[in-house]
């Protein structure tokens, strides 16, 4: 009667863990799409007021004081989106950027004779 009454409680226990992890999985929040990055000049000076936009569509940012931006992009329905980074002082340039990817950091992108470099 006692190894039965151990046998159960040890899989009441293992049973109770199982269903404690699965709660908490189900709990954790989605990840957000994100893209993130700091705009900086050949002399990693920040470049401020630059826009990040995503190609064929009006959602898009520009960068902070300190050459920050952030991009939500949780209503993209595409997989994959071209995202065209410009300033009036340089070139455009585009970056692709996976949606599975996400959440993303690009680091520093840098302006190099006139257009952005990675």
């Amino acid at each position: 009667m006692s190894q039965l009454l151990r046998f159960s409680c040890a899989f009441i226990l293992i049973l109770s863990f199982g269903l404690i992890h699965e709660a908490n999985a189900q709990m954790k929040p989605p990840s957000n799409p994100v893209v993130r990055g700091q705009l900086v000049n050949k002399n990693k000076l920040p470049v401020v007021g630059a826009t990040v936009l995503v190609e064929g569509t009006t959602k898009g940012t520009v960068s902070d004081a300190n050459g920050f931006f952030e991009l939500d992009l949780s209503l993209i329905t595409e997989k994959k989106v071209t995202l065209v980074l410009g300033h009036f002082e340089h070139a455009n340039k585009s970056v692709e950027v996976e949606l599975k990817d996400l959440p993303m950091s690009f680091g520093q992108i840098k302006m190099s004779d006139g257009a952005f470099e990675e």
